[in-house]
């Protein structure tokens, strides 16, 4: 549904450090708000006992969030977020697919949903509360 320039697009929300640039990719954009990607995760995002960092799992939704939104092609900042820890694993590839639950002319809701992508398992979960600020700009 998305051409090679929109998907691009959505890349700006990553973070410029190859560990991240390097390890996600945007799988499909199946409609607007709805976005399939995947990172593999590297032991320098784990936690002491060699599992999926907290902070790493925010990140995640973080940039779900935001690809989710830039997928409308609104402009956006996250004003609040909350996340449930579902299941710890070690460090791994991980599939997280966004769902826009509501989309208004100013605010935006967004759940992540994030799995171990060899098992299907569900590792954790996110909403985020979206301010949108309009039509994306044409760089």
């Amino acid at each position: 549904m998305f051409d090679a320039a929109a998907m691009e697009k959505l890349r700006c929300n990553i973070p410029s450090l190859a560990e991240f640039q390097d390890n996600i990719e945007i799988v499909e954009v199946e409609k607007p708000g709805f976005v399939t990607f995947t990172m593999d995760i590297p032991a320098s995002l784990g936690n002491y006992r060699g599992g999926i960092h907290g902070g790493t799992g925010y990140f995640i939704g973080e940039i779900g969030c935001g690809f989710a939104t830039y997928s409308l092609g609104v402009s956006n900042v996250c004003t609040s977020a909350s996340i449930n820890f579902i299941k710890a694993v070690p460090c791994c590839k991980v599939e997280a697919r966004t769902e826009v639950v509501h989309a208004g002319r100013s605010t935006a809701v967004v759940r992540v949903s994030t799995y171990e992508a060899a098992s299907g398992r569900l590792l954790f979960q996110s909403t985020h509360n979206m301010f949108l600020f309009g039509p994306l700009e044409e760089k």
